[in-house]
């Protein structure tokens, strides 16, 4: 789950809450990730609201249930840092500068969210033929994907539709046909690669990928990652998973979709327990 805090907590707060939010969705497939409040005001959709309109979450929702180790340490490291390298200001309570600290550590991760919001859009313009960018950051990326689409996308049926599953819904990132391998279901990440490790996170991308599989028009599609190296405009990786790692990951996301309703106490239309 995301952690957020904010800009002016009273002094008896955590200093690092624990979003409630997430990403939910109708029946339908219709985005909603924010409701209006009784206030009339625009908030972000919570499970006591997801319970009263039947609202399913969504695919990385229910992979956030899994720890993430890797992850957790990197965020715990990028606090320490911060702590040792944002000077203190005069005058300034600890638990003000502890908050600094916090939100300083996020920087890195707010940015490379950025990034990776606008890569998706232009690598989405790419596959359906669109004008792209042309900014300077970002035209280096586009040139890598748009060489790799041009060598082995024959057709793209559609990028970034909502699909519904049983207990679940999420939006794919697209479907397309691919040289050698045929109709496939591809996800599209945007991550930093150290080359001593795999690009490839086997606990949450092929689990997606099942997840958007099987609620697809075709079940029996591939699925394939696709890694574009965020630190290396000029690398990008692809993964075609076998059926057995997806039918391995099939039973883990059914189990995590499991135990996210028994954590969250509450079962989406669809699931069965």
């Amino acid at each position: 789950m995301a952690l957020t805090i904010s800009a002016k907590e009273p002094s008896n707060s955590r200093l690092v809450a624990t979003d409630q939010a997430g990403h939910w969705y109708t029946q339908e497939g219709d985005s909603a990730h924010v409701i209006i409040g009784a206030n009339g005001k625009e908030r972000n959709t919570t499970v006591s609201d997801a319970r009263k309109l039947g609202l399913l979450p969504s695919v990385t929702s229910v992979i956030g249930i899994l720890e993430k180790v890797q992850l957790t340490n990197w965020k715990i490291e990028q606090a320490i840092m911060s702590s040792l390298t944002l000077p203190k200001e005069e005058n300034e309570t600890l638990e003000d500068y502890a908050r600094r600290v916090v939100k300083d550590s996020k920087e890195s991760t707010r940015k490379a969210a950025e990034h990776g919001t606008r890569m998706h859009l232009e690598l989405e313009n790419v596959l359906l033929g669109r004008a792209t960018s042309e900014d300077e950051v970002l035209k280096p990326y586009i040139e890598t994907f748009k060489k790799w689409a041009d060598e082995n996308v024959e057709k793209t049926y559609w990028c970034e539709k909502a699909l519904v599953g049983a207990g679940y819904a999420g939006r794919c990132d697209a479907y397309v046909k691919l040289r050698g391998i045929g109709d496939a279901i591809i996800d599209l990440k945007n991550r930093k690669v150290n080359p001593r490790y795999s690009p490839f996170y086997e606990h949450s991308d092929t689990p997606q990928l099942w997840a958007y599989k099987n609620a697809s028009e075709n079940p029996k599609a591939a699925c394939v990652s696709i890694v574009l190296a965020s630190n290396d405009s000029s690398k990008i990786m692809t993964r075609t998973w076998d059926d057995d790692e997806l039918y391995q990951s099939g039973i883990a996301f059914q189990a995590m979709l499991k135990i996210w309703c028994w954590v969250k106490g509450y079962t989406p239309p669809g699931c069965k327990l």
